[in-house]
């Protein structure tokens, strides 16, 4: 296989790690990805984050089930149909007497239907994406635990991490330091969220690391206050809008320390 000379063996990786997830690798190089998984621990964590979260797709997206009564309606629709037994005799079209705006209220009945049902699809696929971001965040954050360390440039320094991030990505979020707030700068990676690359700044709280998930967006307006505060697998989980980002911390820290991060990094890092 032939890769860009721009590719890192990290996207090569992950490259690889999803054909043989989908079976689309040939005998020689699955054998090759498996000796791979036993021997890396981290890109054994990766296997078993993609294999959960598609564990997790399909159980979310299910078929939907015809209600009872929406059963009972269309039995009842049927039996007053002719039988079956004429079904060969030709029977001529009958002479149209309904009033002339008949198809106009069949034409208005059906939009109806279809706002009623769009709007909730809407509603269902945006809470089912939401909650996936968050297990794909938290399960990256976790994979980053594992690795030998949780991030891809080391350092406190954030006029190193900023620039860092623009290099590798050609956009970077605010990145603020709050050593003197008790939370330290330990560096930056960068994860893929929904096949993109995002950046994720990454801080020290004692012996507990903070991850800050930075996903660009463009539209929505800044929130003064956060608009998501969960927990998932033990980790507390916040959420807010920035002008150009929409973030996400994730951490084992209580939730009130977490809290206290978040109001630090919010008053410190500046929205121009």
């Amino acid at each position: 296989m032939n890769k860009p000379p721009s590719w890192s063996s990290h996207e090569e990786s992950l490259l690889l790690l999803n054909a043989y997830l989908d079976n689309e690798l040939d005998a020689a190089s699955a054998l090759n990805m498996e000796r791979r998984l036993a021997n890396d621990p981290a890109l054994r964590a990766e296997h078993d984050r993609l294999a959960q979260l598609r564990k997790a797709l399909r159980s979310q997206l299910t078929t939907a089930r015809a209600s009872d009564d929406f059963r009972k309606r269309i039995s009842a629709i049927a039996e007053e149909s002719p039988s079956d037994n004429y079904s060969s005799v030709v029977v001529p079209l009958p002479v149209r007497t309904r009033p002339m705006n008949d198809w106009r209220r069949i034409a208005a009945a059906a939009t109806v239907a279809a706002i009623v049902t769009a709007g909730g699809m809407y509603v269902f696929l945006r809470s089912n994406s939401e909650a996936i971001d968050i297990a794909a965040i938290v399960a990256d954050h976790q994979r980053a635990l594992l690795a030998a360390a949780p991030f891809d440039v080391a350092s406190s320094d954030r006029h190193t991490v900023k620039p860092w991030f623009d290099s590798k990505l050609a956009l970077s979020p605010q990145v603020v330091d709050l050593a003197n707030d008790g939370f330290p700068l330990a560096g930056g990676r960068v994860e893929v969220l929904e096949g993109k690359p995002v950046p994720v700044l990454v801080y020290r709280r004692r012996a507990h690391v903070i991850s800050v998930v930075a996903v660009p967006h463009t539209g929505i307006e800044a929130t003064t206050e956060p608009s998501l505060v969960t927990t998932k697998d033990g980790y507390s989980v916040i959420q807010w809008h920035g002008r150009d980002f929409n973030y996400t911390v994730v951490s084992d820290l209580a939730e009130n320390e977490l809290n206290e991060f978040v109001k630090r990094w919010r008053e410190a890092a500046v929205e121009r």
